[in-house]
């Protein structure tokens, strides 16, 4: 072998070894954090994407109790991390009167039935007799017990009554919520 093939393989495996060590070690790691802020990916690439999502869940008397549909639908890390682009929920409290969230993103966790959502929720209470309308920047759903909760601030507007404050907790089965610091109401005179 003559010097010019010798130094052509002495320049070429190198790159080749460094490219197929690269791309072999080249996998998205996720971590995941749970705190104020939310459950957030740290690997920019899912494992899959579904595209218009949508799922519908009945009681046992065949009523709609819960629906969820979004945008996108991004798996991470073979499905343990879920992220739901511009989801809108119906849930149904127990007087049977329906609640629509919406947000721009959300969050579960896999074998939780918990589902974060981040930035822009807004949350709307479908009701003829007392419409109300609720926001906030974060919102936890345990889709299970149907229990809303937040650490962040609120502001919820139902007719002649605004009412605002830091930290919030609902359950829907028993239609009780609370707000839980600097509480700040109004109310409109008749």
């Amino acid at each position: 072998m003559n010097s010019r093939n010798s130094l052509y393989l002495l320049t070429f495996v190198p790159v080749l070894l460094a490219f197929f060590i690269w791309d072999f070690d080249f996998e998205t790691n996720l971590t995941t954090t749970s705190d104020n802020t939310g459950i957030t990916p740290s690997a920019d690439i899912p494992d899959s994407i579904l595209v218009n999502p949508y799922v519908n869940q009945y009681n046992l008397e065949g009523q709609l109790e819960q629906s969820l549909q979004g945008t996108e639908l991004y798996s991470f890390d073979e499905g343990k991390l879920l992220q739901l682009e511009s989801p809108e929920f119906l849930l149904s409290d127990i007087s049977g009167e329906n609640w629509d969230i919406s947000a721009s993103r959300g969050y579960l966790l896999e074998g939780q039935s918990i589902f974060q959502l981040e930035e822009n929720v807004e949350m709307l209470k479908q009701s003829e007799t007392f419409p109300i309308n609720f926001s906030t920047s974060s919102l936890e759903i345990d889709l299970n017990r149907h229990i809303i909760q937040t650490d962040a601030g609120v502001l919820i507007k139902a007719p002649n009554n605004n009412l605002s404050g830091t930290g919030f907790q609902a359950n829907l089965q028993t239609n009780e919520f609370k707000i839980l610091n600097g509480v700040k109401a109004t109310h409109e005179a008749l």
